[in-house]
């Protein structure tokens, strides 16, 4: 199960939500918290990731 979880596909989804979170941050206007998106925004590319190997792993080669 902890392979599954960190599976390289995974760690290119958080590290994609990542560098959209960190744009997010750059682009939003100073007083506005930018803390929660950017959460989301890396577990939501986290679960792309995760999703994108669980669903190519299942192709018939």
């Amino acid at each position: 199960m902890l392979e599954a979880l960190s599976s390289p596909w995974s760690v290119i989804g958080a590290v994609a939500g990542l560098l959209i979170a960190l744009l997010v941050h750059w682009l939003a206007p100073a007083d506005i918290d930018t803390m929660h998106a950017g959460v989301w925004l890396v577990g939501i590319g986290w679960l792309a990731g995760l999703a994108w190997d669980l669903v190519d792993s299942d192709r018939v080669k």
